[in-house]
């Protein structure tokens, strides 16, 4: 089967993908730069990956990174650029250089960062991903409105789950639904995976899932720019293709933005 390759660059004008206003559109690095060493990235649709490893067909080539112009140049410069990114940064640079440290180290650490901040990052550049896609439904409407008003609380329906990620391919998906055979009622989520942190949104979770991550949904209270803790555990680490890969008791469908992308190095070594 032939997969459609991804485009990246839009129009120049058009409605932002999280405030929705119509105007010029400026380029979104998906992670931000900072966070990952920026080259050339081959992007692939996730279904051609997982389905067929062994025989990918040529990908979509980006000289910079995985970016596309989908936003405003408030939501990309002024929010997520300056306010938000800087605190993302930070806290996956901290993480990676416990990682590749020579240290032993304990099972749990704890790690400083600015989680409101965070959390907006992440929901902001979930959302920058896919060209032309304002958001919508009540999922994105809700990310959408916490990211913008910086004095609201992240909305209780959401989880923003985080765990470790040893591996260089990065894994954006905008819009999916995991089935787990014996609950049987779909999760709704979004994944942004890039070294050395997944995060994994999930909306109105059914009863009977119990997902062992670490979440900052607990700190869906605090203030814009309070600073906490927040634990990295070493103990459970999932598999590269988790949750994206269906299993003997999971089924995954995706929407048409499930993307892999590979191409840059990192200098993490197994140990």
């Amino acid at each position: 089967m032939k997969w459609p390759k991804y485009a990246t660059v839009g129009p120049k004008t058009g409605e932002c993908n999280i405030c929705g206003l119509h105007g010029n559109l400026t380029e979104d690095h998906i992670p931000p730069k900072g966070a990952i060493r920026v080259t050339q990235m081959e992007m692939r649709h996730l279904i051609e990956v997982l389905s067929a490893p062994g025989s990918l067909s040529k990908g979509r080539l980006s000289q910079n990174g995985v970016k596309f112009r989908t936003i405003c140049p408030r939501c990309n410069n002024k929010l997520l650029g300056r306010c938000y990114d800087p605190e993302l940064i930070q806290f996956t640079k901290s993480v990676g250089t416990l990682l590749k440290s020579s240290l032993k180290l304990p099972p749990r650490i704890n790690v400083n960062l600015v989680p409101q901040k965070v959390l907006r990052a992440v929901i902001g550049h979930m959302l920058a991903f896919g060209l032309g896609r304002p958001a919508s439904g009540p999922f994105e409407e809700a990310m959408a409105k916490y990211f913008l008003d910086n004095t609201k609380a992240l909305p209780p329906d959401i989880n923003l789950y985080y765990w470790i990620y040893l591996h260089q391919a990065q894994v954006i998906v905008r819009d999916a639904a995991l089935t787990n055979l014996r609950v049987k009622e779909p999760v709704i989520f979004k994944l942004l995976k890039f070294f050395p942190l997944a995060f994994f949104a999930t909306w109105k979770e059914p009863l009977g899932y119990n997902f062992q991550f670490e979440t900052l949904s607990k700190f869906s209270g605090r203030p814009l720019n309070a600073s906490s803790s927040t634990v990295i555990d070493l103990r459970f680490i999932p598999n590269i293709h988790w949750p994206e890969a269906p299993s003997k008791d999971t089924v995954v469908l995706y929407g048409a933005d499930a993307m892999w992308a590979n191409g840059y190095e990192h200098s993490w070594q197994q140990r």
